[in-house]
């Protein structure tokens, strides 16, 4: 990862040095000018906090320090942008990783929640403890439409903001282990789900379609150089990322920084 990061500053700086003059969005003095030729690329890094059924909370993060364990994870996106049909395709690769917990026992008067039991998932009668976790590493390739919200961008000046839908395919897999003792419970994406031994390579892992939605908000640094954020929701067709089987499909948020930066017009 530490590589990686390096790779992608040296990139940006060759191409910040070799920038050409016609970039590519919309509005304001530094934001990118209109062109239905330019091509970008873009890297951001993030939050994610992830929505599903071992979830302590309903939109807020747990942690659990016995063990040392935070269901708040993180993820890098890289990608290339087109202009397209009066807003920008978006192709991107995320590499992440997704967590929760749930609590069986606990002091009420704490205001801390305590779930009910009837809902676990334990196919093989692994679990006799008071609470659950998972640990979810996943990639995951996309392809997504932004589409620039024109009316509320006539306020702003270097700030332009856009609704993001999109489509991907989420490549994963999860353990999960009792809260308290880190005891194997079960598996998805293991050759061994009894026991969680050999996990699958990613060509071998487990798979799902996507669905995005979201905000993504950029400000112009330069005429090439876009500072983005961005807010988005995605749902899987299935309710496995968490290893548990039980309830309604599984889904994260992303909350993300990052930068745009226009490559070449052609």
């Amino acid at each position: 990862m530490k590589n990686f990061i390096l790779f992608v500053s040296f990139l940006f700086s060759v191409m910040i040095s070799n920038a050409q003059e016609n970039p590519v969005y919309p509005n304001g003095e530094n934001v990118r000018p209109p062109s239905s030729q330019a091509w970008g690329i873009l890297f951001s890094y993030g939050a994610v906090n992830f929505n599903g059924d071992i979830k302590q909370y309903d939109f807020g993060t747990a942690t659990q320090e016995i063990g040392d364990f935070d269901e708040l994870r993180y993820a890098y996106n890289v990608g290339i942008r087109r202009i397209s049909y009066g807003g920008v395709i978006e192709l991107s690769f995320s590499k992440g990783e997704m967590a929760g917990l749930k609590r069986y026992t606990g002091n009420e008067e704490d205001d801390d929640i305590v779930h009910s039991r009837e809902e676990i998932y334990d196919p093989y009668n692994n679990f006799d403890g008071n609470g659950e976790k998972f640990m979810n590493q996943f990639i995951e390739f996309n392809a997504s439409y932004l589409y620039p919200l024109k009316e509320l961008n006539t306020y702003f000046t270097d700030f332009d903001v856009s609704v993001k839908a999109g489509l991907g395919m989420n490549i994963f897999t999860s353990q999960k282990e009792d809260l308290f003792t880190d005891e194997h419970i079960y598996s998805y994406g293991y050759d061994d789900d009894v026991n969680g031994n050999d996990k699958n390579s990613w060509s071998n892992a487990p798979r799902t379609s996507t669905l995005c939605i979201g905000l993504v908000g950029e400000y112009g640094i330069t005429k090439e150089l876009n500072l983005i954020f961005e807010s988005t929701y995605k749902t899987s067709m299935d309710d496995a990322w968490d290893a548990t089987l039980v309830g309604d499909n599984d889904s994260y948020y992303y909350f993300g920084i990052g930068v745009a930066y226009d490559v070449y017009d052609y």
